[in-house]
């Protein structure tokens, strides 16, 4: 009872207490939600982080983002531009941030909230260039500055800038579409929704076009300021390049609408062009540029975000070589004798003196960013020491900043202090350097943004594959493959592909004369409904890709197709088309009408695809059969190429000949869903069969083609217009060179469009012109091609592949009315290209333009295959290099009637010596046919059998080759270096300043001085002497170190004169005009050479001007060094020379007793000038084994790397 009267009682109290308020029972019911918020220590440690870091990224970068445009600008106090590269990084760190919290089960919003931020300035970015659609459009046509898209623009608005400056801006940056190009695919992928409508398709296409042609458009780079002279003039560059081959393969075959997009959103990348600009960007590496011999870019461009290279060895010499040229104690150098944020810097100006960049050396600012990209690039590498060992770096290089979460930001960079620099020149990395105040400009965008990516990468709070969802970091071969209905980069199998060849017979009767060789081949009828496509009709269809009529964008270019491209199957129109190569259409360049060259076209481009090849299915190529090349004497080497193709292998590639039906099951198939055939108009047919009956095919018709060679063009210019009417009008075949020339004559007189019996003077010249090709009457082939302006598709590629391996190219002819020569030192478009050299070539001789473009290739092809033998030869001076044909030809038809001296009788010139066949017996190169011209350049090249002529034959070719020693450029820097007053070459004084301080020995622009300075003499024999005249003067400074040159300049020309005086007074010769005795002397004969009189000449000028700059102590004594020799005090009392070699009629060398012997200047001796390796040329002048080991510029990345 007392139990429950008690509990009763209790329960009473309850019920009379007060009862709870509303906001009490509320506060009760929410508190367990509020709490964590409220209560930092029951929060996980990797909340704690992403909180901390997306504190960082709010304060350093969403706070400076531009709420209209969406566009940040370079430092966090500018208000007026915004810089599209240093956007994208930002949205990097943006998206990066917002993945760490898509991780987290209650991102409350903050992912969202990052995600969009990104994708605001991503479309902001699209906005602006959208903005500049026309200057899209004209600069795929013109790859000028002019029409570039720019790299900054209006903060708020996002319009272009109108101030003054930005007209001198650098704003065509290639790796800068590119990187944009690069972040769409990879934030798409990661499901990141970017692009809206199919217009931003359309653009985006058109930005694709825009990269694609990189490897032959010089830009002015990462740092916006072109050249390492920063003199408003842009170069090719190795991280543009890069930038751009990372973009094409992310971006081909990709759906810009994500996984639920359509076939209308793909996005198509050019094949053969991505090829392109891979091929250039492996050769120039570990260059950056010609005048950059190595760039911080390149961490950028090898590593994270771009990982352009997966050949290790390559990038490992890549990195290296950076680390090793430009990592200091507080970050990286961008690049050597860069002088931006350094103290010596006028900002006023937009461009540098001409001998500014000098005083820059060894003060150059150091950035920690490229700490930070090196161990980001280590960290999703997956090389955790190296990361860490970067990243440590990189935190002794931040500064303190109370006003940002954490406490510390990283700097712009480090300069050297104005009153220390000449501290820092003697004693590199000895001084302390202070950071750039952010408190002036504010701090540095970029730099944070990587930073903070940085941190999330290495907290563990992102993977890899977050912030490289395609996987550039790994190779091709071990990324996931996707598949879909488009072409896509899928990597490398392992092997080379099999390559699919299809052989289609132009008619029955050349397939019936095949199949009794045991040959299968189709003819178009029999592969219906299969259709047979010239190549130019698919690039018709191509011109819809991209084309946008709202923001006037035109679409395609009429860029033509590679093998590459033509190797795929297409599905166009409800139809399947295959494509033959551009080697087998009708109208393309002759060279494809000579039968060998068609058959080598063939092999190289079997060879080419199988080792190129990238996509998914095997390549199939259709190779096209015609009567005329089949016929002829060629048709044994066709049935061989045939039988090897049949037999399934050809130059160790695998070959499956089959019938076209057979082949579509495993060819690679492309889809083109952009075209509609109402939209198209056609002027190029299909490939059908031929029925007339054509007396090509007969194999005498074609030995026994007329060419009326005594008619000479200036026999027919005296006809009046009616008489050359009449010839034109008779179509008299049987004088094809007569009406060539009527054709022209009136043609130059009229208008190319006159009408003669139905067919415009152009169209009786095109007709001569394809007859005369299928007779193979090679002159006048020429001549047809040089008076209709006819160009190779692949010139421009060749010039650029010659470019990057250092080479430079001359146009045109010297010393000819109406002609010139030009010099090709950065790549060029098609239609420049074609402009220029049919003005530089004389218009009296067409044939040499067409001439010197079969050069361009020949020498392009055999520095592909064969690159070692262009070791030496920095100019290909293509006039020069006719004449060195011509000098061969020459010896060929005169070597087996006359005796010419110097060559050993008996030993008749053969075509594995000089390319030219025994056979031929006309006297103009022009009549070679171009497979002989290959095979000529090849052998002039390679050297083969040199040693058969005469010591001015060699002495010419040398010349006209512009072959040098081995490391003559740098040999000349090293005369320089210890001639005070300059040298003297062919007329023209090379001073030692400002000459030396402009220039480094590891770039490429002294060795184009020296040459642009040998290229003004007008006899390669001349040429070559001058070039072992520098040789023989850097050997005697190498071997006596006590040797300059301070008194005089050194006269190349008075030097020659002097040895050649020398060599007339000794033999008697009268005519010191004439040096055609001095070029005969052999170049290794002990007692009379070339190298023994010109050593003697320079030797008595170092007496005569006592160019000492050391004492010379007679006893051996210890000698004070860089003592100078008081000129009063040793007037007459030169120390005696001494010949290591036997030289004329010099006295032996005497001993003098004791220990002590007669101090002697160490000379080269002629055995010293040995010839380069495979010949015998006394122009290949090198050091012989006494030369000093330590040969300045040996270094494994010295310029021509």
């Amino acid at each position: 009872m007392s139990l429950s009267t008690g509990g009763g009682a209790a329960l009473l109290k309850r019920r009379s207490a007060k009862p709870l308020t509303g906001n009490l029972r509320l506060r009760r019911l929410t508190k367990a939600y509020l709490e964590p918020l409220d209560d930092n220590k029951e929060l996980s440690p990797t909340v704690v982080k992403i909180d901390q870091i997306y504190e960082l990224t709010q304060e350093l970068i969403v706070q400076c983002q531009s709420v209209t445009s969406g566009l940040f600008p370079r430092y966090s106090k500018d208000r007026d531009v915004g810089y599209v590269k240093d956007s994208i990084y930002c949205a990097m760190a943006c998206w990066a941030c917002s993945v760490a919290y898509k991780r987290l089960d209650d991102d409350r919003g903050r992912q969202t909230e990052l995600r969009q931020t990104a994708v605001k300035t991503m479309r902001g970015i699209l906005f602006s260039w959208m903005q500049q659609s026309s200057n899209l459009d004209s600069f795929k046509s013109q790859n000028s500055s002019e029409y570039a898209l720019h790299a900054r623009f209006d903060l708020s608005s996002g319009m272009c800038l109108v101030t003054p400056n930005d007209a001198h801006y650098g704003h065509l940056q290639m790796d800068l579409v590119a990187l944009y190009l690069l972040t769409l695919v990879q934030m798409i992928s990661a499901g990141v929704k970017v692009i809206y409508t199919h217009h931003e398709v359309n653009f985006v296409q058109n930005l694709v076009f825009y990269i694609e042609r990189t490897y032959r458009t010089p830009d002015f780079g990462m740092w916006e300021r072109g050249t390492r002279y920063n003199n408003g003039k842009p170069e090719l560059h190795a991280s543009s390049l890069g930038t751009v081959k990372a973009a094409l393969e992310a971006i081909n075959g990709f759906n810009l609408y994500g996984s639920t997009g359509t076939s209308a959103s793909v996005i198509y990348v050019d094949i053969d062009g991505h090829n392109r600009n891979r091929t250039t960007f492996e050769t120039i590496l570990p260059r950056e540029s010609n005048s950059k011999n190595t760039d911080a870019s390149l961490l950028l461009t090898v590593g994270w975000p771009a990982f352009a290279t997966h050949d290790e060895m390559l990038f490992e010499k890549t990195m290296k070589k950076c680390v090793r040229r430009l990592e200091g104690r507080f970050g990286l150098r961008r690049f050597h004798r860069d002088g931006y944020r350094t103290e010596l810097e006028d900002n006023s100006k937009s461009f540098y003196d001409e001998h500014e960049t000098a005083q820059f050396q060894s003060v150059e600012s150091q950035f920690p960013i490229f700490l930070a990209c090196i161990s980001l690039t280590a960290y999703i590498r997956a090389n955790q020491e190296y990361g860490d060992i970067y990243f440590k770096k990189l935190q002794k290089c931040l500064v303190a900043d109370d006003s940002v979460p954490g406490g510390y930001i990283v700097p712009e960079c480090y300069c050297v202090d104005e009153f220390l620099m000449d501290k820092e020149r003697s004693q590199p990395n000895s001084t302390e350097l202070y950071a750039l105040s952010h408190q002036e400009f504010g701090h540095h965008l970029w730099s944070n943004a990587i930073y903070i990516i940085l941190m999330l990468k290495r907290e563990g709070l992102i993977h890899s594959g977050d912030i490289d969802p395609i996987n550039r970091h790994l190779p091709a071969s071990q990324r996931p493959k996707m598949f879909n209905r488009h072409s896509a980069f899928q990597g490398s199998m392992e092997g080379d592909p099999v390559v699919q060849v299809a052989l289609i017979s132009e008619s029955s009767r050349l397939q019936m004369m095949l199949s009794t060789y045991g040959i299968t081949t189709q003819t178009p009828h029999e592969v219906e409904p299969v259709q047979i496509w010239p190549s130019w009709r698919m690039v018709k269809v191509f011109e819809c890709l991209g084309r946008d009529k709202k923001l006037n964008l035109s679409g395609r270019p009429q860029r033509p197709f590679g093998p590459l491209s033509t190797s795929k199957v297409f599905r166009v129109f409800g139809d399947t088309v295959l494509c033959y190569p551009l080697l087998f259409e009708v109208k393309d360049f002759y060279v494809s009408s000579d039968p060998a060259v068609l058959i080598d076209d063939i092999k190289r481009d079997i060879e080419f695809v199988a080792r190129r090849w990238k996509l998914a299915g095997r390549p199939t190529m259709c190779v096209v059969l015609r009567e005329e090349n089949v016929a002829g004497e060629y048709f044994d080497h066709i049935l061989d190429l045939l039988v090897q193709l049949k037999n399934g292998h050809i130059n160790g590639i695998r070959v499956r000949l089959g019938r076209v039906h057979q082949l579509l099951n495993s060819c690679c198939i492309e889809h083109i869903d952009f075209a509609n055939s109402d939209d198209l108009e056609f002027d190029i047919d299909i490939m059908e069969e031929t029925h007339e009956n054509s007396t090509i095919f007969s194999r005498l018709s074609l030995k026994e083609g007329i060419d009326d060679e005594m008619t000479h063009e200036k026999d027919v210019t005296p006809k009046t217009d009616h008489e050359l009417y009449q010839i034109i009008e008779r179509d008299d075949m049987e004088r094809p060179r007569l009406l060539a020339f009527a054709i022209w004559i009136l043609w130059s007189r009229t208008h190319p469009d006159l009408l003669v019996h139905n067919y415009t003077l152009r169209e009786r010249l095109e007709k001569v012109y394809r007859r005369a090709c299928q007779l193979r009457l090679w002159w006048l082939v020429r001549y047809c091609a040089g008076r209709l302006h006819k160009a190779m598709n692949s010139l421009a590629p060749a010039i650029t592949n010659m470019l990057v391996r250092g080479k430079q190219i001359t146009l045109g002819v010297r010393n000819r009315p109406g002609a010139r020569e030009e010099i090709i030192v950065r790549p060029i478009a098609p239609s420049d290209l074609n402009r220029l050299l049919f003005e530089c070539c004389p218009a009296d001789e067409p044939q040499s333009a067409v001439f010197h473009q079969e050069l361009i290739i020949a020498c392009s092809d055999l520095m592909s295959h064969n690159p070692e033998v262009f070791e030496g030869v920095l100019t290909i001076r293509l006039s020069w290099l006719s004449d060195a044909i011509s000098m061969l030809l020459n010896y060929v038809r005169l070597t087996g009637a006359l005796k010419i001296p110097g060559v050993i009788s008996g030993t008749p010139p053969t075509p594995g010596t000089t390319g030219i066949p025994t056979e031929f017996k006309k006297s103009c190169i022009y009549d070679l046919s171009p497979t002989v011209v290959k095979d000529v350049v090849t052998a002039l090249m390679t050297r083969t059998n040199w040693h058969l002529l005469s010591s001015l034959q060699t002495r010419r070719l040398n010349g006209a080759l512009n072959r040098m020693p081995v490391n003559f450029y740098d040999r000349v820097w090293t005369i320089l270096e210890r001639s005070k007053h300059g040298i003297i070459i062919a007329d023209q004084f090379l001073p030692q300043q400002p000459t030396l301080s402009d220039m480094t020995r590891f770039e490429l622009t002294f060795s184009y001085k020296i040459e642009a300075m040998l290229s003004r003499i007008s006899h390669p024999e001349y040429r070559q002497l001058l070039v072992e005249l520098l040789s023989i003067i850097a050997t005697i400074l190498e071997r006596n170190p006590e040797i300059a040159f301070t008194q005089s300049r050194i006269d190349c020309d008075s030097l020659i004169k002097k040895g050649f005086s020398l060599f007339a007074a000794e033999e008697g010769i009268k005519d010191l005009n004439d040096l055609t005795p001095f070029y005969q002397l052999e170049g290794q004969a002990l007692s009379t050479s070339t190298a023994t009189f010109l050593t003697k000449a320079v030797v008595e000028f170092i007496l005569a001007g006592r160019h000492f700059s050391q004492v010379i102590n007679i006893f051996g004594e210890g000698t004070p060094e860089e003592k100078t020799l008081p000129s009063q005090h040793h007037r007459g009392k030169m120390p005696k020379i001494l010949y290591t070699g036997r030289a004329s009629s010099e006295k032996k060398k005497r001993h003098i007793g004791g220990n002590h012997h007669q101090p002697h200047l160490h000379l080269p001796t002629p055995t010293t000038l040995t010839p380069l390796p495979g010949s015998l040329t006394p122009g290949s002048v090198t050091p012989g084994p006494m030369t000093s080991n330590s040969a300045p510029g040996n270094d494994d990345s010295c310029r021509l790397q």
